[in-house]
């Protein structure tokens, strides 16, 4: 298992105020998430946090935008996560703030998800 990036590291331990937050592998980046709940991204040396209607702008404002990602089909626009202002990773108390609200944006987006149907013939 390789040893997290220095910008892991950092987000972590910014984070560390917040409760139990983990990092893994996925996708070729990184996911950040709390008690299991994804609510950040690490790609291309850049974090992106989820986004609601309740937080989106605040992203606007600081003139951010939505991940994307280019395929061999053209370039994909994840409107569910926003590049988090870099100066906020100078200010803890404020980086932390807008943590906490991708992680309520994260929890609302659960919370709108129909459950999966159960699988018949399943056993406990």
């Amino acid at each position: 298992m390789r040893a997290p990036d220095k910008l892991t590291t950092h987000l972590l331990e910014l984070l560390f105020p917040l409760g139990p937050v983990s990092a893994r592998r996925m996708f070729g980046g990184v996911g950040l998430f709390h008690s299991g709940m994804m609510f950040g991204l690490i790609a291309h040396d850049e974090l992106f946090l989820k986004v609601g209607d309740a937080n989106r702008a605040m992203y606007e404002a600081a003139g951010e935008a939505p991940f994307t990602y280019d395929t061999k089909h053209g370039t994909h626009t994840i409107g569910s996560y926003w590049r988090c202002p870099p100066e906020l990773l100078d200010d803890a108390e404020t980086f932390q703030a807008w943590a906490r609200q991708a992680i309520e944006a994260a929890l609302v987006a659960a919370r709108g998800k129909p459950k999966a149907p159960r699988k018949r013939g399943a056993t406990r």
